[in-house]
């Protein structure tokens, strides 16, 4: 049962993830599982968002001084933090172009993070 069951926890928090749109924090993900399996440990939800995150198939957003937030899109694009809200949003900017510019001045990065902070439309 242990395999069929990991399956089945791994597809619920994947899933929870990808229908969300408010970047949840794994407490948040652990909270909307449960309602749909009570079973479901926060631990595990731990491992298989860090498994998700290291298959490529979610992201991490850090927020300094906060609880990581998890993001269903993988493409290049930047976030913006509600300094009021705390809110994660997602921001239609290419980071592709600044990963260019730090490789012509010799840097080799292996990925990179653009984060605004600000107040949102809606705390304003």
């Amino acid at each position: 049962m242990g395999p069929k069951r990991n399956t089945v926890q791994k597809e619920l928090v994947k899933r929870i993830v990808l229908e969300s749109c408010d970047h949840p924090t794994a407490e948040e993900v652990y909270c909307r599982a449960r309602q749909e399996l009570a079973s479901i440990s926060l631990g595990t939800v731990y491992r298989i968002l860090r498994d998700l995150v290291t298959a490529g198939e979610i992201l991490e957003v850090h927020i300094p001084g906060k609880p990581l937030r998890f993001d269903r899109t993988t493409s290049s694009h930047a976030h913006f933090i509600c300094s009021r809200c705390l809110r994660a949003y997602d921001v239609d900017v290419s980071i592709d172009s600044l990963v260019e510019e730090a490789e012509k001045d010799g840097f080799a990065p292996s990925g990179a993070q653009v984060t605004f902070f600000g107040v949102c439309d809606a705390c304003k």
